[in-house]
């Protein structure tokens, strides 16, 4: 058959990524009726794509070399015997893609209707077909040129089908297609003719987008987020986008415009929870333009609940926390709402839509970002969303919070789902209610407790600085303290001496302001009361060296604050009682284990106790990213003061040990 290439194919660029192809072979069919162009456009495809890494096939060329005779001998057979051809060319396509570790790239038959004298079409797609494809490409060609191709094909004598029937047959095969690839979970995707030129991007995509690929691409999206927001993100606030942050289901209004302007059909209900398969449908249904003035269209009406449009203003001022939507709907479209209210340079958000965005958030995904914020990047998280796409993201969570709209448009089916979460999974969650405050709550508020964004504690517990970590490194008093404590030849009293000092004036530089100073009154030379000053309830300060390099350090906090209990511990204790201040000290945070483990006692026994590491050094990767102690902090405070910060990852062994060289006793380890 001859066919000539349409301008938009000809000025279409071929993309060519590099992709590891999957263990398990994806096969991609090329349906359409007869004299739609399988044949012309798998062959271009083989141009533009090469077969390196594809594999293609005629599917009647397979069939014949798995028949004894070809194709004549098959075309005799009875329907039960040309059954057992198609399954065993099929099982051919699979093997040799298995083998080759190629993507398989097929022309096929859904059915056929030639004969006028029919009247319906005669399925010829086989079981074997369903379960092979990972994905159908349906070329929707206009009737009229179907008819011109049929007529001009010199390869093969093809009766003349009227239009009407084209139209039928055309109709038959994508509603028929459509309802077998649903229960097959097959990825579909219609192609008009002005889409061809993006089938090598398609086919390109579906060769590298794997969930894992999936994934990579997903958290790399949050990495380089988190990286350029701060340099200190302690906190990341996941929100889900529609009717979470507003009322509106933006993607439902897109569907429905698209409607309005190409008569295309909303897929949205019938592929629920399929939303790679949304994004194809996407793409094949609204070209670029058309894509993005309907965005304009839709964000310019969006209005975000004020209690979120308050949230995040707030965010702005906290550049600690790191607010990110992630939508499993369109990210044009809320990227276009969060600039129009101005919050572009700080609310980032990560979706798809597109191919170009190389991105379906699913529901595994919203739960590897927050798996990610947390493991990597060591930063306390919260998850806002309203349906149960989202609930793998609270339960990931540090805090959830279930966004919780009018009853007519909220999710249906979250009550059965957040009732399971909760009382099987462990879910611990709160609902908001917006816009209004009269709203019914979701289940019983008892096991969901009703909250307020606005609420001076919600709002602290989002924006507090779960860790805080103070350092003097730069400091001339800290260069010249630091000095003798790093010097190889001070060993013994004199380096003890040296720490002590160091402890002096982080105590009085850091530890007072930090904690707070109390008057209490002393008699002045001129004998008169006056007020003196001592840190805030230092009687119930317990000050705790972690034995035995943290003893000289915690002598010399001691010093400054004289009336604070000292308690020598090389184990966490139990007793607490009284205590309101615990102030741990060590010479050298290496990897911050034995700090971790006192931290997490201490939370264990009483949290209401505040806590405080000193050291002279810290080790940088102690206190960044997916550290064990930034693991502490994002489910208790934790503060952290040192004489200084360093990048040397050694840990001292034998006569290079700390407390070895702090007393003498190198020999002996």
């Amino acid at each position: 058959m001859q066919m000539s290439a349409s301008p938009e194919d000809e000025k279409c660029p071929t993309m060519v990524p590099v992709c590891p192809p999957a263990t398990a072979p994806k096969v991609i069919g090329l349906y359409g009726v007869p004299g739609a162009g399988k044949t012309f456009l798998m062959n271009r495809l083989k141009e533009q794509l090469g077969e390196e890494r594809f594999a293609f096939f005629e599917g009647s060329e397979v069939i014949a070399s798995v028949t004894t005779g070809g194709l004549d001998a098959f075309k005799k057979l009875d329907e039960s015997e040309k059954a057992e051809y198609r399954k065993r060319a099929v099982q051919k396509i699979k093997s040799t893609c298995s083998k080759a570790r190629k993507v398989g790239i097929v022309t096929g038959h859904l059915s056929f209707w030639d004969d006028e004298r029919c009247d319906h079409p005669m399925k010829v797609v086989t079981e074997d077909d369903l379960d092979t494809f990972t994905h159908i490409l349906y070329l929707n060609t206009p009737l009229l040129m179907i008819t011109e191709q049929r007529k001009k094909d010199t390869e093969r004598l093809r009766p003349i089908v009227s239009e009407s029937r084209l139209c039928a047959w055309q109709n038959y095969e994508i509603k028929e297609l459509s309802s077998l690839c649903m229960d097959k979970n097959i990825m579909l995707a219609y192609l008009w003719s002005g889409l061809r030129c993006k089938l090598s991007t398609f086919i390109h995509d579906i060769e590298c987008h794997d969930e894992e690929y999936n994934m990579a691409v997903a958290n790399d999206r949050l990495d380089k987020i988190l990286s350029n927001h701060s340099d200190d993100v302690q906190t990341v606030l996941f929100l889900d986008a529609d009717k979470t942050l507003s009322e509106d289901d933006t993607s439902e209004t897109f569907w429905k415009m698209l409607e309005d302007l190409k008569g295309a059909h909303n897929p949205l209900r019938r592929l629920f929870n399929k939303m790679g398969q949304a994004m194809m449908y996407c793409e094949t249904e609204a070209w670029d333009d058309d894509f993005s003035s309907i965005c304009d269209a839709i964000a310019s009406k969006v209005k975000l609940y004020p209690q979120i449009s308050l949230l995040l203003e707030k965010v702005v001022e906290h550049k600690h926390v790191c607010p990110v939507i992630v939508t499993s709907g369109l990210r044009l479209v809320w990227e276009k709402v969060i600039e129009r209210e101005g919050l572009a340079d700080v609310v980032k958000v990560i979706g798809g839509g597109r191919i170009n965005d190389g991105l379906v958030v699913t529901p595994g995904v919203k739960r590897s970002l927050v798996v990610r914020a947390r493991e990597v990047h060591g930063a306390h998280t919260w998850a806002i969303g309203d349906s149960p796409i989202d609930l793998p993201m609270m339960m990931a969570a540090d805090k959830a919070v279930v966004v919780v709209g009018k009853e007519q448009t909220r999710s249906k089916s979250m009550d059965g789902a957040l009732r399971d979460a909760i009382l099987n999974d462990g879910l611990q969650a709160r609902q908001v209610l917006l816009p209004y405050n009269s709203l019914k709550p979701r289940l019983d508020p008892n096991i969901l407790p009703v909250i307020h964004l606005e609420d001076e504690n919600i709002q602290s517990s989002i924006f507090c600085r779960w860790f805080q970590f103070y350092h003097a490194t730069d400091d001339n008093a800290s260069k010249l303290l630091s000095t003798p404590m790093r010097d190889d030849a001070i060993r013994g009293p004199a380096l003890q001496d040296a720490h002590r000092k160091a402890a002096h004036y982080l105590s009085t530089k850091y530890l007072a302001q930090i904690i707070g100073l109390e008057p209490f009154p002393v008699r002045h030379p001129q004998n008169k009361p006056i007020d003196g000053y001592r840190l805030f309830n230092e009687g119930q300060t317990l000050i705790v060296p972690l034995m035995r390099g943290g003893l000289p350090m915690a002598n010399g906090v001691n010093e400054v604050f004289p009336t604070a209990q000292l308690l020598h511990a090389k184990f966490p204790h139990d007793n607490l009682e009284g205590i309101v201040t615990v102030i741990l000290v060590d010479s050298v945070i290496n990897s911050g284990k034995s700090i971790v483990e006192f931290l997490q006692h201490i939370k264990q026994i009483n949290d209401a106790v505040r806590v405080i590491v000193v050291a002279g050094v810290a080790q940088d990767q102690a206190i960044k990213g997916g550290s064990a102690i930034r693991a502490v902090a994002r489910s208790m405070e934790v503060t952290i003061v040192a004489l200084r910060v360093s990048k040397n990852k050694y840990t001292g062994k034998g006569t290079t040990d700390t407390g070895n060289r702090l007393f003498n006793t190198t020999q002996l380890d």
